[in-house]
């Protein structure tokens, strides 16, 4: 994937858990934090994102990981985890967001053909490719985490302006219903002139 849809991706799942588990609205640092949060994992390679702006810690994981190694794994998630929560005390860090947006990127990686090493240090790839890096159907899924996002907001907002949509709701609802019925004596008449014939 690509840094625009991780970014994307780990917002989508940090509202989602926010509305949907946490059933409360998205605080808006903590999207932010989880978007970042989902390039964390690319520190890895020296030309992403956070591999440009800090390299010296981007060359040497480079160096001894390579690209999509250590970083893309579990036991990564779980040394972040253990180390975030171990100094919470101190500095108060925002543990959720960061590891939503971090596992979102592992996630997102293994839709891909390249896959992530899940059970490093075992180099067996999970991939369940379904799509290439940049690709069209990345460009999709882009755009769809963005209606998403905007989905989960519409709910956590109290859904406004249903009262408005639902008299189009029905009218819609009558127009297909009207249709099916219509569509039914059509095929009944089709089938009767074949059974004629």
């Amino acid at each position: 994937m690509m840094a625009r849809t991780h970014i994307a991706f780990a917002s989508l799942m940090m509202v989602a858990c926010s509305v949907g588990i946490l059933q409360r609205m998205p605080q808006l640092h903590e999207v932010a934090i989880a978007g970042a949060a989902g390039l964390l994992p690319d520190l890895d390679h020296p030309k992403s994102t956070f591999g440009r702006i800090v390299p010296y810690i981007s060359i040497p994981l480079a160096a001894v990981f390579g690209h999509r190694g250590f970083t893309h794994s579990i036991l990564m998630v779980v040394v972040m985890v253990y180390l975030l929560l171990a100094d919470h005390q101190n500095h108060n860090w925002p543990v959720l967001p960061l590891v939503v947006g971090y596992l979102s990127h592992i996630i997102g990686d293994m839709l891909t053909p390249s896959g992530v090493p899940l059970l490093w240090p075992m180099r067996q790839k999970f991939s369940f490719k379904l799509f290439k890096a940049d690709g069209p159907m990345e460009q999709l899924i882009y755009r769809c985490c963005w209606v998403g996002i905007g989905y989960f907001l519409w709910v956590a907002l109290g859904r406004p302006a249903q009262a408005w949509l639902q008299p189009v709701q029905q009218l819609l609802e009558a127009q297909l219903w009207q249709l099916w019925a219509s569509g039914k004596v059509w095929l009944v008449y089709w089938v009767e002139r074949l059974a004629a014939a």
